[in-house]
Formats: structure tokens, sequence, C-alpha cells
């Protein structure tokens, strides 16, 4: 029997009114949840890697993993996309200029160090180069440890000349880092690694409709710290185990666990040290403290989120453990967490409300610090 045309306007009006409803309390959710702060924890259940372009990443016998020669792709997070582009000697950025008269530094290290986050010009890499009056290349790598930047380091030395190397060391994951990957030896002719074919073979991790709401919803941020957190009481206890292994060294229960892991980064940065002598290069370490420790309102919510106790954090302990091993080597230091403090103090949110790295104006502090720590020129590297 056929609806009649009165019914069907009526029909199709409540309809139009469902559905704007729906609509507008979509927009008005995505609205609150831009609003709204994510829990403190959110920096190790939001998983960040997954909005970062497919295949830039391939597999590297020596040492894991590096970046692929030649990639461009864009990276995908809450609000914000990033371009990336690799260059021919698998570092961040253009392909590398003719040696000119300016002093020339690596920058070594992990995820802080590679800053997909930010854009080129946002990155610490590039503000140094303008402060300090030199060119600073980006070497990082997500996930590398200092054995791993060590040996990329000595991959492009040959090409790059670098005169001096800054070791951005991650307090966060370093020190598990440097045991649970043990050193390679150095290969006899170090060189780039090529572009690997098994990279075109990989599967992206999103699904197109995933990567679009990655990037432009933070409603389907929030869901996705929510959905991981639940996970970690039934099918995350690996990650569990491991973020509470890295989190315990901040506490001074941990204290023992600290000392535990010193011998192994003493022993990175003295073989990194002897590398560079060798070559005739500087050094020097810059700590990376991770969200937490600056800003110490998301200190209590991380720690409860893997099962410790925010009545025994003890922030600072293991940077000045790190500072201390670097004094007894000899080796050039500086200490990034005052400058993101002050950062944090002044309002400007150094780092990312998720994924707990780097924003643009924490770049900005880490970069104020770098200027104030890089080692003078040695006259007798002068230009002629």
């Amino acid at each position: 029997m056929p609806i009649p045309r009165a019914g069907l306007r009526t029909l199709l009006s409540r309809l139009g009114l469902l559905l704007g409803g729906l609509v507008f309390g979509l927009v008005a959710s995505e609205v609150v949840a831009r609003v709204i702060s994510p829990p403190g924890g959110a920096h190790l259940t939001f998983n960040e890697p997954d909005g970062e372009p497919d295949n830039m990443v391939q597999p590297d016998g020596e040492l894991r993993t590096a970046l692929r020669p030649g990639f461009q792709g864009t990276l995908r997070l809450p609000g914000t996309s990033v371009e990336l582009r690799v260059n021919q000697l698998g570092l961040r950025g253009e392909e590398i200029p003719p040696r000119g008269e300016k002093y020339r530094w690596l920058a070594i290290g992990d995820s802080f160090t590679f800053a997909a986050q930010v854009s080129e010009a946002e990155s610490f890499v590039a503000l140094l180069s303008d402060r300090a009056g030199v060119e600073v290349f980006n070497g990082g790598v997500d996930g590398d440890s200092t054995w791993q930047s060590s040996r990329r380091y000595l991959r492009v030395e040959r090409d790059l000349q670098p005169d001096g190397v800054v070791l951005v060391y991650f307090l966060g994951n370093d020190p598990q880092d440097n045991e649970r990957f043990p050193p390679q030896p150095p290969v006899a002719n170090p060189r780039p690694a090529p572009p690997s074919a098994r990279a075109a073979e990989l599967k992206p991790r999103l699904h197109p409709l995933e990567s679009f709401l990655f990037e432009h919803s933070f409603l389907f941020a929030h869901w996705r710290v929510w959905s991981r957190t639940r996970s970690l009481a039934t099918r995350g206890a690996q990650d569990l185990q491991r973020w509470r292994g890295e989190l315990e060294i901040f506490t001074r229960h941990g204290r023992g666990r600290r000392e535990a892991l010193m011998p192994k980064t003493r022993a990175a940065f003295e073989e990194l040290a002897g590398f560079t002598s060798a070559r005739g290069d500087q050094l020097l370490v810059a700590l990376a403290p991770p969200v937490f420790v600056v800003d110490q309102a998301r200190m209590a919510p991380t720690l409860e989120l893997v099962g410790l106790d925010p009545a025994t954090a003890d922030p600072d302990g293991l940077g000045k453990a790190v500072i201390g091993e670097l004094d007894r080597l000899g080796i050039a230091s500086c200490d990034l967490t005052p400058a993101l403090r002050a950062s944090e103090a002044a309002g400007e949110a150094p780092y990312l409300h998720f994924d707990g790295h780097w924003s643009a104006e924490g770049h900005r502090a880490v970069a104020g610090a770098l200027a104030g720590c890089l080692p003078a020129r040695p006259s007798s590297s002068a230009p002629m």
C-alpha cells in the first residue's frame, strides 16, 4: 500500500531531523574533543607511528631499520599533516649540498631527532642551523639506540664530512634500548643503505578512512587512547610490561634497575666518542626528557597506568645519573630539561598532547638550549 504524500513528507522530515541531530552531535563532540586534554598517559597509548606514511622505513641487516633513500610522504596527526622526505644518504631533508665554509654538524638519535611531527623548518635541526650559524643535518631514525645511531654516523661520515655530532639521548627509553639491542661490529666500509625492494611490498597500517580520521578528528584520537587503555587489561600484557620497565627507573624504587642499565649506556657513549675522536669530529650529547618529567601533572597518571606508585616518583634521578657518566668520560653534555620546563611554565606547550613528542614550541626551546651548548669551533678547523 503506497504511503500518502503527507505521511511521506512527515517521514522524510523526521529522518532529516534525526540526521541533522546526529551531524550536530558529532560536530559538537568534535569541538569538545579539541578542547579537552587527553589523559596524562596518552603518550603511551596513542600509538603515533600509525600516522607515519607507509614504506618510509625499510629493513636493514646491520641496524634493523633504515629510512628509504628518496622517500617522500605525509605524516598524519590530529589537526595537522607533515610532509616528509629522505635524501639519498638516508637522512631527513634535502640532498646534501657541497661542503662550504660553515661548520657542519650531524644530529643523530631516535624519533625525537627525526622529528616527524613538525616540518623541516620547525625542527630543532633547522632552527639550530639558523641560530648557531652552522649546518646541521638530521640523521635520526625512530627507535634507534645509541649503538645504532653511532653506526649511522659511520655510514654517512665520508659523504657528509661533519665537524661535529649531536647525539639526542632520549631518557624515556634509550637506557633500555642500549641494553635491548646489542651492538653489531662496525663494517669495514660503511655505506648508506640502498633502497630495499621489500619496502614496497609492505601493507598500509591504516585503512583510508582511518587515515583520514587520524589526521582530522580529535574525537577519533580520544577514542584510540581510550580503546588502547582498555585493551591493556586483556591483550596488552607485553606493552604494559615494557612500559613499566621503562618507567620504573623514574621512581626511587627503580634506582637499582637504573644503576644496572648504566654500564651499557656508558659503553655506547665510549664507543661513539672513540668513533668521533678517530675522525676528528666533536661530540655533544643532549639529554631529552620524556613529557612527564617536564609537565609533571602527567607524572602521576603515567605511572598509575602501568601500576607504579606516583608517590615514589624521582623525575630527575635518571638525568643526573647519565650526566654523571658523561662527565666521567669527559664528553660534553647538554641537559634540555631546564629549557623545556621554562617553555612549559610559560604556557607554550612544548610537547604534543597525544603522542608526547616535541611540538614546534618544544623544538624552539631545544634549539635555543643547544645553541648555548655547542662547543666552539676549534681554531685549527677555521676556513683558510
